[in-house]
């Protein structure tokens, strides 16, 4: 999300609240919906945004914005995902794949044991193209990781797919997974393949960097490696180990008068943040064993952002703290609050919110605005809930936050066993 502005009006709300605008009966599994992945998408280029509802490479199918079922696509012997994939789920894009003007679908599916990267009209469902991938359909090659940055020079989108490097598990200090993206293999809208490129130990997500802020890329981070949109490698964030990869990065002016650009990443090695131009290392996270991160807006605007880092669960009492632009730990909050994104939701827009896990929503202090009570307990009427001890087999661990009327106000969209849910914080 952008983040807050100077100027803007101040004073937030000390709780907020939803107002439940759709609930959205699904049909199908329980616990496969509640492992499912949801996306808005306009199919019909009108404003009118549903939502792409998918597990896996078992089953997908697009709702409209009241619920009906538009079309379904279905593959009884294809992989899905369940309570392994509680947070790590496959990803999609969603973007023009026709020229037609209209939302259409790039992901993963599968044709026996062929993996397969397909692209599907976003309004009937049909493929439009295909081009099969490396590595089988199940197993630790099957994850389905996409990335699209639109392309500074040309301005055209580049579609870029981790895969597994050739030679097994032993290859990457065995750690060669997908997840990993121990190797980028890059496409254009076509599905011609561009560029391949091995990238051992990078990490489990890419970041863009938009110097001017236009809305177009000038290259990439693929974990700890900087990119170019050619598939070179511009540099490696310095004094990371070589056998260990990036768990989370961003990328941000850090400070609103310097024209740097920062890339903050965290992992095993500790991480820091470092020059996005050249990777050289400006400071040191000063967090025992860092696992999230978010950067946002938490001093009033024009104050420089501050880096919001969460230790590892496996930390007996993990904390949360926030830096400031230069590494200092400013402030230590005694739980664990895994920043999903910042956002724009109190009404005060000097200062930015950290929407976290379950949609829940923090102030910069640690102070929670917002629970997961709105729609906690929330059933649908097409499928029975299936009641079980683990929590994630009920909701999805991190929604999405969208507006999806466009009316300038973002809202919370929420999915599991039966419904999805949308609403609107205030």
């Amino acid at each position: 999300m952008p983040t807050s502005r100077s100027g803007s009006s101040s004073g937030g709300k000390s709780s907020l609240k939803v107002k439940v605008l759709k609930k959205l009966n699904i049909d199908g599994n329980a616990i496969d919906n509640a492992y499912s992945s949801v996306l808005p998408l306009d199919s019909n280029n009108d404003g009118k945004y549903g939502y792409l509802h998918w597990n896996g490479h078992r089953i997908m199918r697009l709702f409209d914005r009241n619920g009906k079922k538009i079309w379904q696509v279905y593959n009884g012997s294809g992989r899905k995902q369940s309570s392994e994939a509680y947070i790590h789920r496959d990803s999609a894009a969603i973007l023009d794949l026709d020229g037609d003007k209209k939302d259409d679908i790039l992901h993963c599916w599968q044709s026996g044991s062929t993996k397969r990267l397909v692209a599907r009209d976003g309004a009937t469902g049909k493929e439009i193209r295909r081009v099969n991938l490396s590595g089988q359909s199940n197993g630790p090659t099957a994850y389905c990781r996409v990335a699209v940055y639109r392309q500074q020079k040309t301005k055209k989108p580049i579609i870029l797919v981790a895969h597994q490097q050739p030679g097994g598990s032993a290859k990457c200090n065995k750690k060669n997974w997908v997840d990993n993206w121990t190797r980028v293999v890059a496409f254009d809208t076509k599905l011609k393949k561009l560029w391949t490129k091995d990238t051992c130990h990078a990490g489990h997500q890419t970041a863009g960097v938009d110097a001017n802020n236009d809305g177009y890329q000038e290259y990439f981070f693929v974990g700890k490696y900087a990119m170019d949109f050619n598939g070179k490698t511009r540099c490696s964030l310095k004094g990371w180990s070589k056998t260990d990869h990036v768990d989370a990065i961003r990328v941000a002016k850090l400070d609103p008068k310097s024209s740097k650009l920062t890339a903050v990443a965290i992992g095993m090695s500790g991480g820091g943040a470092y020059d996005a131009s050249n990777c050289k290392w400006l400071w040191k996270v000063p967090v025992k064993n860092p696992q999230e991160l978010a950067i946002a807006q938490l001093d009033p605007a024009p104050k420089p952002l501050s880096v919001t880092v969460t230790q590892r669960g496996t930390e007996k009492s993990p904390k949360t703290y926030v830096l400031n632009s230069k590494g200092k730990v400013i402030r230590k909050i005694s739980r664990r609050i895994i920043p999903m994104q910042n956002a724009q939701l109190d009404g005060n827009k000097k200062n930015d919110e950290l929407v976290a896990m379950f949609g829940e929503v923090f102030t910069g202090t640690g102070k929670q605005l917002l629970s997961r009570s709105w729609y906690w307990n929330l059933k649908g009427s097409k499928v029975k809930q299936k009641s079980t001890s683990n929590v994630y087999d009920r909701w999805v661990a991190f929604p999405l936050l969208f507006d999806v009327d466009k009316d300038g106000k973002d809202e919370l969209i929420t999915w599991g066993q039966s419904l999805i849910v949308v609403g609107r914080p205030g």
